[in-house]
């Protein structure tokens, strides 16, 4: 996304785009991990890998569609979770861009099952 203004212009990549909507995913209660693979939020920061990984952002002049590859909690309703994140995911995204999102897509990629293994394994 590119804006003239009165001093200079203003671009957005599909990169920034799809962090912002990454970490908006992430604050919905019962999203357990987003994109394709299953480090945690905190690991990928740490590890220098983008949370917008796995998140397929397509722009055509200030329209944006975003794809989001996720894992549920166990115990949460999936179109529940998935209207959750699309609505989130719009409206953040849209403040802080300025842009038009048309289109949340969500690919429920799983259940991720960790925080039981976890349980499991101190017993």
């Amino acid at each position: 996304m590119k804006e003239e203004l009165s001093y200079g212009s203003v671009k957005i990549s599909k990169e920034v785009i799809s962090v912002i909507a990454g970490i908006a995913a992430q604050e919905v209660k019962g999203v357990s991990r987003i994109g394709d693979s299953l480090p945690s939020a905190f690991e990928r920061l740490v590890s220098g890998i983008p949370i917008g990984r796995g998140i397929k952002v397509e722009l055509k002049d200030k329209d944006v569609c975003i794809f989001i590859p996720l894992y549920v909690l166990p115990n949460y309703s999936f179109p529940e979770v998935s209207r959750e994140v699309q609505a989130h995911v719009k409206e953040v995204v849209e403040s802080m861009t300025g842009l038009n999102v048309q289109e949340v897509n969500i690919l429920i990629k799983g259940i991720y099952l960790e925080e039981k293994s976890k349980k499991e394994e101190k017993k």
